[in-house]
């Protein structure tokens, strides 16, 4: 037993760090935009906190936006989402999501959306 773990110590090592990095990596709040479209430009999204425009493009039928980790976040800090038909803006308190879903329909209009909590836990 104790030769197989000294034979993959340094393999075991780096799994053990890519997992932590993605683990962490996919933990971040996303909103996800759907859309039966394939390929568009859909709009912006603008963080007060670090100051920089992202532009949403629609690739394979969805846009994800992953937002900046929260922890330096002031509380007046928020992100402003500009898409046709679908203005949102998240402050840090609103911010309690693991994935936030919205849907859009061809003409990239807002029909709905849903939230993922951590731990699978679903709210409208």
């Amino acid at each position: 037993m104790f030769a197989i773990i000294k034979r993959y110590k340094k393999t075991s090592i780096v799994v053990f760090i890519a997992l932590s990095v993605w683990v962490y990596q996919e933990f971040r709040p996303t909103i996800i935009f759907h859309t039966p479209q394939e390929s568009k430009y859909l709009g912006k999204v603008v963080c007060t906190y670090s100051g920089v425009q992202d532009k949403l493009y629609i690739k394979d039928n969805v846009a994800k936006y992953r937002i900046p980790y929260t922890w330096n976040w002031k509380e007046d800090d928020e992100i402003a989402i500009f898409t046709r038909n679908y203005g949102d803006l998240l402050k840090k308190k609103d911010i309690d999501f693991w994935r936030l879903d919205v849907y859009l329909d061809e003409e990239g209009n807002y029909i709905r959306h849903t939230e993922r909590k951590y731990f699978r836990l679903h709210a409208e």
